[in-house]
């Protein structure tokens, strides 16, 4: 019998299945780490399921995969939920609503829409057609809908969307078509901003892969102890304290990257008790590019105190996995 690690229920072997530290939705590697009989299949299943499609599929790493080549890009345009692409403020495009494509590299694409002006005085408030269906239009208090631009790149493209408005009581006393500005679709790389989320399930996905190694490297009687039920039930459950489990950063230095950019060449994982000794902290780089820092155990008071401070970089070109520091 086994007791597992996220839902401590006592289950017999046949109950569990190989849980790996790191998604291989990030890349297959050789001795990459595994958890044997420390995962249930319940709580793979639910990880899979809940929190780690949404994480490799939506969020910016999954953008990152797609441009590492680690998966295919599809024919259409990229959807990713927690990222979106707009033009940088300084045009009249400010704000208008950018699709990616993975051809040759990444590449732009616009998406049909109506752009009405803010009351505030705000500029435009650009809307999708997808925008449109998921309830955007429910509160135009801000907007002045009797006046409007429209972009589409074909005439379909703006029929439908004006049907979508008409369904929504939204006729023009004007409406101007714009064009785009010189570069978008001439092969020049424009400048753009990524705005991205990240929301509970991305951070309980991360803080699984810090706790995975964090089992990994010492066991998993060592991190069923209690001072670890917190962010057990973070990753788990969802629920919350007071504590900030996870906080993710941008390094200065990767704030500008671009499609050309060289992508980090592998992920990294390490765990290691923070300087006061008693909390025990891990962190993970996917792509060397957003760093998360996950919060293990808040004043660790267990019956033994070990020396801890391990990691591990996962090389994506040469497929292997490596000590820090080795």
């Amino acid at each position: 019998m086994h007791e597992c690690i996220y839902c401590r229920r006592l289950l017999s072997e046949a109950d569990f299945n190989r849980e790996h530290v790191i998604s291989e939705a990030f890349g297959k590697f050789d001795d990459a780490p595994v958890l044997h009989s420390m995962v249930c299949r319940e709580c793979n299943q639910f990880f899979g399921d809940k929190l780690e499609v949404r994480f490799t599929r939506g969020a910016l790493e999954a953008l990152l995969r797609y441009d590492s080549g680690l998966k295919a890009a599809p024919d259409s345009v990229i959807k990713l939920p927690f990222v979106e692409v707009t033009l940088p403020p300084g045009t009249d495009w400010s704000g208008v609503r950018l699709g990616l494509r993975l051809e040759d590299k990444l590449r732009i694409h616009v998406f049909a829409q109506v752009a009405f002006p803010d009351r505030s005085g705000h500029g435009w408030v650009h809307i999708t057609a997808c925008d449109i269906e998921r309830g955007a239009l429910a509160d135009t208090s801000r907007l002045d809908t009797s006046n409007a631009r429209i972009f589409a790149s074909s005439q379909e493209e703006r029929d439908l969307l004006l049907s979508r408005l008409r369904d929504h009581g939204i006729t023009f006393t004007k409406l101007d078509d714009f064009d785009a500005p010189a570069g978008l679709f001439d092969g020049r790389d424009p400048e753009v901003e990524l705005t991205v989320t990240v929301n509970r399930g991305i951070r309980r996905c991360v803080a699984k892969y810090v706790f995975n190694y964090l089992a990994y490297e010492c066991g998993a009687s060592f991190v069923l102890g209690t001072d670890f039920d917190p962010i057990r039930r973070f990753i788990r459950n969802g629920e919350v304290t007071d504590e900030q489990f996870v906080v993710e950063n941008v390094p200065q230095d990767r704030r500008n990257w671009s499609a050309d950019a060289q992508i980090g060449a592998g992920h990294i994982v390490a765990v290691t008790w923070a300087p006061n000794g008693f909390d025990l902290v891990g962190q993970i780089s996917l792509f060397s590019y957003m760093s998360y820092t996950v919060l293990l155990a808040r004043r660790y008071g267990g019956p033994i105190w070990r020396p801890i401070s391990r990691g591990l970089h996962y090389d994506i070109r040469s497929k292997t996995v490596q000590q820090l520091g080795a």
